[in-house]
């Protein structure tokens, strides 16, 4: 009977600590969105300052360069692993992302199968 309630226990936890996890992904990437943001709107406003003392003929132009030179900075790299029992399903968008999340996926893979052969001694 206490091998139920502690694998009871186990899952609940894991369960918890999943929400967890996910709710401090969230909030990093609200975080780094707003931060991203507001580092935007002072380097546009420096922008403009600096394109006010400029003559009209030259104003327009290093404005378009420095966007056009800003749409390429950012880049945005993900990964991610669906678990269908003990097998996983790996995406990424670039080498770096897929290997952290065939990592991750072979700790869950270890995981699930130390908790399926405890529950089974």
């Amino acid at each position: 009977m206490t091998d139920v309630s502690m694998l009871f226990s186990i899952g609940i936890l894991t369960i918890l600590i999943g929400f967890l996890l996910i709710m401090i992904g969230v909030a990093l990437s609200l975080y780094q969105e707003y931060r991203s943001t507001q580092s935007y709107s002072n380097r546009t406003d420096t922008l403009e300052r600096d394109s006010r003392f400029e003559s009209t003929s030259n104003s327009e132009s290093p404005l378009h360069e420095k966007t056009s030179e800003r749409k390429g900075e950012s880049e945005i790299k993900a990964g991610g692993v669906i678990m269908l029992g003990p097998i996983p399903i790996i995406f990424g968008s670039d080498k770096e992302s897929t290997k952290t999340a065939a990592i991750l996926a072979i700790i869950l893979m270890l995981l699930s199968l130390l908790i399926l052969r405890s529950s089974l001694i």
